[in-house]
C-alpha cells in the first residue's frame, strides 16, 4: 500500500503560490515524511527553487474562477483520484502548514474518504460560520484523505458530475456564493453519495487563521501574526493560513 501527499499549485497574476509551496514542502518532509506529488503547470514550476525529491504532474489549470475579483485557480481538485499515484492519498492546500505529524494518523484509518467539517478560528472571534450561507453543511476541502477503491471512486465520479452542473446544484442547495468552491462541491457530492445522511469526517477542527490576520514571522516551529494592535503566535500546531501574503514573509 503506497501512501503520499497530493498538492495543487498554480500561480495567478496576483499571487505567487509557488512561494507558499516552498514554505509547505519542507514542513511536510520534516514532520510527515511522506512522498509528495505536486500538480502544477510549467509556468509555475519554472519559478520554484530546488525542493529535493518531489514528483510533479503538469496540467493546464481550468481558468475562469475568481474570488473577491481576483483570479483563483482552484478548480482542478476533482481530478485528485486520477492524478494521485498513491493507494492512500492526503490532499492538502499548500497554505495548510503541518507543524506536527498529527495528519499521519489519518493515513492508517479504516475509512475510504475523510474530510473536515469544522474549523477553529485562531483569533477566537468565530469568524467562520458557513452554515449561514447554504442549506447544507459546508466541508473544508483544505485537508482530505481518500483510499482508492469503489467508494472513493464513486465519490469522485459524483464530484465530477456535480461540477459539470455546478450552477444548478449551487442553486438547489441555496449556496450564497456564486463562484466555484471545492468546499461546497465536495459537500454536495458527499450528501448525494451518502443518501443525505451523516458521512465520515476528520475528528478535529482545522486551526485556521482568517485572511484579515497578517503573518509577521514564519519559522519551522510555528507562526506569529498581527491583527489590529495585537500580536499572537502558535508553536507546534498545524495551521491553515488564509492570508496569501504569507508567501512574502
Amino acid at each position: 500500500m503506497t501512501k503520499g501527499i497530493l498538492l495543487f499549485c498554480f500561480n495567478t497574476v496576483e499571487t505567487q503560490y509557488h512561494r507558499i509551496l516552498e514554505r509547505c514542502i519542507p514542513l511536510i518532509k520534516k514532520n510527515l515524511k511522506l512522498e509528495i506529488t505536486v500538480v502544477t503547470n510549467f509556468e509555475t514550476y519554472k519559478l520554484l527553487k530546488p525542493l529535493g525529491f518531489v514528483n510533479y504532474k503538469f496540467i493546464d489549470p481550468e481558468k475562469g474562477n475568481t474570488k473577491l475579483g481576483k483570479e483563483w485557480n482552484n478548480v482542478d481538485r476533482h481530478m485528485a483520484y486520477e492524478l494521485s499515484p498513491y493507494d492512500t492519498t492526503l490532499v492538502m492546500d499548500i497554505d495548510y502548514f503541518p507543524f506536527t505529524d498529527n495528519l499521519l494518523q489519518l493515513m492508517d484509518s479504516k475509512y475510504d474518504f475523510l474530510i473536515s467539517k469544522e474549523v477553529h478560528d485562531l483569533t477566537g472571534r468565530d469568524t467562520f460560520q458557513p452554515r449561514r450561507w447554504s442549506m447544507i453543511d459546508m466541508v473544508w476541502a483544505t485537508v482530505f484523505v481518500f483510499r482508492k477503491g469503489p467508494k472513493a471512486k464513486r465519490i469522485f465520479d459524483t464530484i465530477k458530475y456535480i461540477k459539470k452542473y455546478y450552477t444548478y446544484f449551487n442553486d438547489m442547495y441555496r449556496v450564497y456564493a456564486k463562484n466555484f468552491r471545492n468546499d461546497y462541491l465536495f459537500a454536495m457530492a458527499l450528501e448525494q453519495v451518502n443518501g443525505f445522511i451523516n458521512y465520515d469526517t476528520i475528528p478535529m477542527r482545522l486551526a485556521t487563521l482568517p485572511p484579515f490576520c497578517k503573518v509577521v514571522e514564519f519559522t519551522e516551529k510555528g507562526i506569529a501574526w498581527k491583527y489590529d494592535d495585537q500580536i499572537n503566535y502558535t508553536v507546534d500546531q498545524d495551521v491553515h493560513v488564509l492570508d496569501k501574503e504569507v508567501a512574502n514573509v
